[in-house]
């Protein structure tokens, strides 16, 4: 990571940028012509199969869903001893949904309509940014990041990444092939959810790192 440092905080203040041109436009255009093209190519997928995984990818992020399996995730955590881990883990998934839905009243994006496009489920709150998406990325990619780190290379190790990896990658499409978002607010979703996860990791390693460094102040 110190190697990359200069890469990386580029990379964080391009998604940035990027996240607020799109809340900008957002906030002026109820949806684009691309957004309504690429909607529309989506759902014209219809095999049964695929519909069942959409929705299966966006379920855990549908009301106290999300919510049961932050507090669960945080339980194994405290249970294997992994004490900051849990508080970050919670903390990330916490101030995440906090920003989104403030992010959400300012922008102000109403919902794709069923003239439009075809809903699955009809949403009481707005548009941009894609809900779903920031928050998969502060809870699963958060616990994607850790067991990278911390549990040792196994088959166990593995499918877990799978399945988090799945998930952090399907739900954008999943947000569109369902109707519950147009593709620049899933878009905007990756950027902002990648820039708070990026900055959770970070404090995540500054904490980590935090006692070593002070048992070597007290050691000169």
């Amino acid at each position: 990571m110190r190697r990359h440092r200069r890469p990386l905080w580029g990379f964080l203040l391009l998604l940035l940028l990027s996240a607020l041109s799109l809340a900008v436009a957002a906030s002026f255009v109820p949806y684009f012509a691309v957004d309504l093209w690429v909607t529309q190519r989506v759902q014209q997928f219809t095999h049964p199969g695929v519909r069942r995984l959409m929705i299966a990818v966006s379920w855990p992020g549908y009301g106290y869903h999300g919510f049961i399996v932050t507090v669960g995730a945080a339980c194994v955590l405290l249970i294997l001893r992994l004490k900051l881990e849990a508080v970050c883990l919670m903390a990330s998934a916490g101030i995440a949904s906090l920003v989104t839905n403030t992010l959400k009243l300012i922008i102000d994006r109403s919902r794709p309509a069923a003239e439009l496009v075809e809903i699955y489920v009809s949403h009481r709150t707005k548009s941009f940014p894609s809900g779903h998406v920031v928050s998969y990325l502060a809870l699963y990619g958060f616990l994607f990041y850790l067991i990278y780190v911390l549990m040792p290379r196994s088959r166990l190790r593995s499918f877990l990444m799978t399945i988090l990896g799945a998930l952090l990658s399907l739900v954008g499409l999943s947000r569109i092939y369902l109707g519950a978002h147009w593709p620049s607010d899933v878009i905007g979703g990756y950027c902002l959810g990648s820039c708070w996860l990026m900055l959770v990791i970070h404090f995540y390693c500054a904490a980590k790192q935090r006692p070593q460094r002070l048992k070597d102040t007290k050691k000169h």
